[in-house]
């Protein structure tokens, strides 16, 4: 590393030069400390020359895409639909073309970790002084507005992104619409409740998916969910977990909005850098469709689908979820096509291996604002607020999502302790992709069949509970989930029946049934095909009699 330029004056302290040292476990010798501060003192030069410049956002045109009526929902307001919004607000394109898009006359809600200017991000969390507000949209943001559709708010999210349910938001928990008290499935909560129902109350959401967090809240509730390829959506103006994980994607009622919205939002952007393998901008899943309308069993007739066994193995499945599955497995073979079952033993390292490539990550870069250097657009205030954690903003955490905290903790004692084990689960993960793609070649199968979350929505957890007890209710959750988020395969979820409630301590709601989803997991790029065997299935079959 080169020295650029030394200062004309030592702003470098000797004490700040010891305590650079006792920081990173060492100790500078007493006669070399005066030349680090010559030296520590010309980087602090360029430091001050770089605090001097305007930061460099991607572009924000205000008059094409106008934003009008952002507020803060009161606590009656945000009741009567499901705690279901982080912040309000009416964007719609002032521009003619971009009113005859795709998307016209669609209602969006996006998740409250997507960049939208000028409107708070709350991140699901209570310990900023201040929220977040951000300076750019996010590019799916851009995407939506030219392809005509109007977004309406920012749906709540989970704390910081880190819950399978939909327990952990500080201002308010996101109430599942068919039985309040109940999981809607996190952490895109309120993207979920806000499509779940007879009456949606938005057209279209957009979630996030690290670990299953679209596809869990989509099982949960009875909505379609899909977590693309990694990298096919751009993840530019979001707030990251893990940079090998960050996924983004469609959140709809049914399967053919689902794949007009990701024609919406797909392609390279030229600034993310999970976008390497991406294709361009301009993919259309939503139109080949159409031809099935008539005779929805020809999307499938001849499609070759594979059941994965390991996937009905996972210890904590229900077992009326498992006999859910098998007999999905049987329609699709009604339907046409044909059904094999197939053997991935790897897929059950698969949570472990996103378990440790992911816990440093988190505790550094989405905790505390860390981020490696990377290309792409950087939310340098974001940085700033999660630089600098104090024993209130630990407390306040855990007490409504002791899982951040428990990462917070999880991430550190991995990089102290285990040296190198990150970098080797990062490399299994490549592993764990190559193992699924060639799964899918020797078997010959055009899909992957298996179930989604192992269990309908559990019972909400009190404030004054244990961290442990609150941490019990997510064991298990993200299983069939977790090992597609490292693979970076794409997957739906979509709903295939109702369960009635059977959780311990809950018999007075034996009477209610919550929905149940399965997933149908494609090769990488494969998103068409994936949408013809969830197209096949949904206009086959009334999920809510099954």
């Amino acid at each position: 590393m080169s020295v650029v330029r030394l200062s004309d004056t030592l702003t470098v302290s000797a004490e700040q030069v010891n305590e650079t040292a006792a920081q990173l476990g060492v100790k500078v010798p007493d006669g070399d400390v005066e030349s680090y501060r010559i030296l520590l003192s010309g980087l602090d030069a360029c430091v001050a020359q770089i605090e001097a410049e305007d930061d460099y956002f991607p572009p924000l045109d205000l008059e094409r895409f106008p934003r009008t009526d952002v507020h803060y929902p009161t606590p009656e307001e945000n009741a009567k639909e499901h705690n279901a919004w982080a912040y309000k607000v009416h964007i719609a394109s002032t521009n003619p073309v971009d009113q005859a898009g795709p998307l016209a006359g669609l209602t969006v809600a996006v998740k409250d970790n997507v960049n939208i200017a000028t409107v708070p991000s709350l991140l699901g969390t209570d310990i900023f002084a201040e929220p977040y507000i951000p300076e750019y949209d996010a590019t799916i943001v851009t995407r939506l507005l030219r392809a005509g559709a109007t977004i309406v708010g920012k749906s709540a999210c989970e704390n910081f992104s880190l819950s399978p349910n939909s327990f952990t938001n500080a201002h308010a928990n996101v109430q599942h619409p068919l039985a309040p008290g109940y999981s809607a499935g996190g952490s895109s909560s309120g993207s979920a409740a806000l499509l779940t129902g007879d009456k949606p109350i938005v057209d279209l959401a957009i979630g996030g998916d690290q670990g299953g967090s679209i596809r869990l809240p989509a099982s949960y509730c009875g909505i379609v969910g899909l977590k693309p390829t990694f990298g096919l959506v751009p993840y530019t103006g979001i707030a990251p977990l893990s940079s090998i994980v960050d996924h983004t994607g469609p959140m709809t009622t049914n399967v053919l909005d689902n794949a007009k919205l990701l024609s919406a939002i797909a392609g390279k952007d030229g600034l993310d850098d999970r976008q390497l393998d991406a294709p361009n901008f301009g993919l259309d899943y939503y139109t080949p469709l159409l031809e099935y309308l008539e005779d929805p069993k020809a999307a499938v007739k001849g499609m070759r689908i594979g059941l994965l066994k390991e996937s009905l193995e996972v210890h904590v499945l229900d077992p009326r979820v498992r006999d859910k599955v098998k007999g999905a497995a049987e329609l699709f073979k009604a339907l046409g096509a044909e059904v094999v079952d197939v053997s991935i033993p790897m897929h059950l390292l698969g949570p472990t291996i996103w378990t440790v490539a992911n816990r440093q990550a988190v505790a550094e870069l989405a905790l505390r604002g860390q981020n490696p250097v990377r290309h792409g657009v950087h939310d340098t205030p974001l940085t700033r607020k999660l630089a600098h954690w104090t024993q209130e903003m630990f407390e306040k955490t855990q007490l409504h999502n002791p899982a951040v905290t428990a990462s917070f903790l999880g991430g550190q004692f991995v990089r102290e302790t285990y040296p190198g084990i990150t970098d080797k689960a990062i490399n299994l993960s490549r592993k764990l992709r190559d193992t699924y793609e060639a799964a899918f070649a020797a078997y010959n199968v055009d899909v992957l069949l298996l179930p989604c979350t192992p269990t309908i929505g559990n019972y909400t957890f009190k404030l004054e509970d244990s961290v442990f007890a609150k941490a019990a209710k997510t064991v298990g959750v993200t299983l069939n989930t977790t090992p597609m988020n490292v693979s970076g395969h794409p997957a739906i979820c979509i709903p295939m029946g109702m369960l009635p409630i059977i959780e311990a301590g809950r018999e007075q709601d034996a009477h209610i049934k919550l929905p149940i989803g399965m997933q149908i997991m494609g090769g990488l790029w494969q998103e068409a095909k994936i949408y013809r065997a969830a197209l096949a299935f949904e206009k086959s079959y009334d999920w809510r009699e099954l």
